[in-house]
């Protein structure tokens, strides 16, 4: 046999060798640095009506004006895959990056539930009825799905949620900051939905599945998005058959970061249900309903490790942790920590509430109330107390309203879930209003005055969000209120113009 024998010069094949690294490897290197989607890099937090807050992950610099939005209940945002804001929303309307109304983005979920709440800047369906989810085939492009609400006045006052909508915004337009394109196009349209989005990436890593469970039954309908928009797949009757009280609202429906299981924890329930779940098929088993006994769950949340290994359930008063690679869960269970009893002003209890995995792999948790801190699980992934949780560790520049965004593993498939060694910074963003409230603080009396606009509408609301006066008035640039029945402490002054926008402004009295 004759062997044959190449021999190479040096030039000859170190110029391929080149070629090749300048054209395949470099570029595939770069390419896959920029596949860590970072979506969840921002998080926007409410603030009853004072300068809002900005959560960010990573060193990317915040460029604004103002943050021309409160919030309560519903919160969603969106970066761009690298970092940076994009778009918000609080269910009302859609922002965009400059902070300002993005073009068609005003009146999402119209109704009366919207023409009630979001002139103080709410809208009541829950933490988890609003989530961003970006287009699996046009990167300039994202969809915000988001639940909307109806109220029965009739035989009995009821909050219902009546469908689960989609808008879709694109990058395109007017230079970046963004137009909504399609606005409140229902794909539930009953009002046997709740508002906890639960939304996963389908096993080829691009597409989403979008899981949503039906009122008291145990039922869960099952969509997909992909190129072609979001399609209906089927409904799965699991038979977690629920009554009126464990599907009240205000719970949290989530996967694990890997997606194979996925949890549904609701308040005023007396324990979580916990399915396994297949991303090929879309098919939920392997059901277990876990007790949690608590003094009173009121309120609460769950969160998965970055792992998926540890559960953790709060139930307001309480922080629990769960094994779930043990045969035995509710025997795993671990009492992490019970409320510290810490009340900020004396007043704001910092309860244990609804959390969200950051991307800097801490596990940050909240409560409905006025928080000036977050709690922070720092070693989510370790078992027992060794999770090093820390009550009220996050400071923030002032109180927020006790409502975190909502997020997916935007990074499942493509990058690690998240970077123990982020940056977090905390911005403090001024929301510049043109209502001018004198004098402030103020005691007997106050003039509210718009400029050169007419104002039609008063509404005055304290740090809970309770509407404490509302009035309507014959359209007129300025009015002056009594204070007399009033409170000392901050309120909230709400004026609609005659053009439907929404001046708001803090108002302190004193006596």
């Amino acid at each position: 046999m004759k062997m044959i024998l190449f021999v190479f010069t040096k030039e000859r094949l170190i110029k391929p060798l080149l070629l090749f690294i300048n054209f395949y490897i470099l570029p595939n290197s770069i390419y896959c640095q920029n596949l860590v989607p970072k979506f969840d890099y921002n998080w926007v937090l409410d603030s009853y009506g004072t300068p809002c807050l900005i959560i960010q992950f990573g060193n990317s610099t915040i460029v604004y004006d103002s943050l021309n939005m409160d919030f309560g209940y519903t919160n969603a945002c969106i970066s761009d895959i690298d970092g940076k804001l994009k778009s918000y929303s609080n269910g009302c309307q859609i922002n965009n990056s400059a902070f300002e109304l993005m073009e068609n983005g005003q009146q999402i979920n119209p109704g009366q539930v919207h023409r009630e709440n979001c002139p103080a800047g709410r809208y009541p369906v829950g933490e988890q009825g609003a989530v961003f989810i970006p287009d699996p085939g046009d990167s300039m492009r994202y969809y915000l799905l988001h639940a909307s609400g109806v109220i029965q006045d009739f035989p009995e006052l009821k909050f219902w949620i009546d469908a689960l909508r989609y808008s879709i915004i694109d990058l395109r337009h007017n230079n970046g900051l963004g137009k909504v394109i399609s606005k409140n196009v229902p794909i539930i349209n009953d009002s046997t939905t709740l508002s906890s989005l639960a939304v996963v990436k389908h096993a080829d890593n691009v597409n989403y599945w979008i899981i949503v469970k039906k009122y008291i039954l145990g039922e869960y309908v099952k969509f997909i998005l992909n190129k072609g928009g979001i399609n209906f797949i089927g409904i799965q009757e699991i038979g977690d058959t629920t009554d009126i009280f464990q599907d009240s609202g205000g719970g949290q429906t989530l996967f694990s970061p890997n997606g194979s299981k996925m949890v549904r924890y609701m308040p005023y329930d007396d324990g979580f249900f916990l399915f396994d779940f297949d991303r090929l098929s879309g098919m939920l088993s392997n059901f277990k309903r876990i007790p949690v006994v608590d003094s009173m769950m009121r309120d609460g949340g769950a969160c998965f490790s970055p792992s998926g290994r540890f559960l953790y359930v709060g139930t307001y008063w309480d922080l629990y942790q769960y094994d779930l690679e043990s045969n035995d869960i509710k025997a795993s269970e671990v009492h992490i920590a019970h409320w510290d009893g810490f009340r900020y002003q004396n007043i704001f209890s910092h309860m244990i509430g609804r959390m969200q995995l950051g991307p800097d792999c801490k596990i940050y948790i909240n409560c409905r109330n006025s928080m000036k801190f977050l709690h922070v699980i720092n070693k989510p992934d370790e078992k027992g107390l060794a999770c090093d949780f820390r009550q009220n560790q996050l400071e923030l520049p002032q109180t927020h309203g006790g409502f975190l965004p909502s997020f997916p593993n935007y990074r499942l498939g493509v990058a690690p879930v998240c970077d123990p060694n982020l940056a977090v910074s905390v911005y403090e963003i001024p929301i510049y209003r043109y209502l001018s409230v004198y004098p402030n603080p103020a005691s007997d009396e106050v003039s509210l005055n718009a400029e050169d606009q007419n104002i039609k509408s008063v509404q005055i609301i304290d740090l809970l969000g309770q509407l404490v006066y509302h009035q309507k008035i014959n359209p007129t640039p300025s009015i002056k209120l009594k204070l007399g029945n009033y409170n000392p402490g901050t309120y909230i002054a709400i004026c609609t113009l005659e053009n439907g926008s929404i001046l708001r402004s803090k108002l302190i009295v004193k006596k």
